[in-house]
């Protein structure tokens, strides 16, 4: 196998957590409202119900992000709704630009549970732990053309990179979740 397919068979789980002087209840009403993401991540700017019921298994929702210069919208099903405990949902599809772009979508290739991102709520005392979760199972075909535009010798930096970035965007979110949540922001 070569280097580049070892690359390509990369799979990582990243988790943060913090604690959170507020009730289950409200961390979880935060945390499952995608429309409301932007104002928590640092990469993701927004968000819209496509289908189903908003927030229950099985809804789905496209995700506009952006990082720099690059902007992409994901679409992603709800695969958790455990109110007050568990939302999360997985990532099915890319295309490039924002909502307002018409651009074709990344050809199919991501099952439910290639790319997840859950949020978990542990009641602790008056208030809860919050974790946010990402796992991602195999590099997604959105991500593997992206790579392909990097010389080889630089894909597995550019790959750690990423996962360091996620996992600092990641404590930014639940920090700016912790704030709200705790009526400080």
């Amino acid at each position: 196998m070569s280097a580049a397919n070892d690359l390509y068979s990369t799979s990582w789980e990243l988790a943060v957590s913090v604690a959170v002087d507020a009730s289950p209840g409200r961390v979880y009403g935060l945390v499952s409202d995608i429309t409301r993401m932007g104002e928590w991540s640092p990469e993701c700017v927004g968000g819209a119900w496509v289908t189903g019921t908003a927030g229950e298994v099985g809804a789905r929702f496209h995700g506009y992000n952006r990082d720099g210069d690059a902007a992409w919208t994901s679409e992603s099903e709800v695969i958790a709704a455990s109110n007050p405990r568990s939302f999360g949902f997985s990532v099915l599809r890319f295309r490039g630009g924002g909502p307002e772009d018409n651009a074709e979508w990344s050809p199919d290739g991501n099952q439910v549970g290639d790319m997840t991102w859950t949020f978990d709520i542990e009641e602790n005392g008056g208030g809860c732990v919050l974790t946010q979760r990402h796992v991602m199972r195999a590099i997604t075909p959105f991500y593997r053309a992206l790579l392909e535009r990097v010389p080889e010798s630089e894909r597995p930096a550019h790959v750690q990179n990423r996962k360091e970035h996620l996992q600092e965007a990641m404590a930014t979110t639940l920090n700016r979740i912790k704030a709200k949540a705790e009526g400080v922001a």
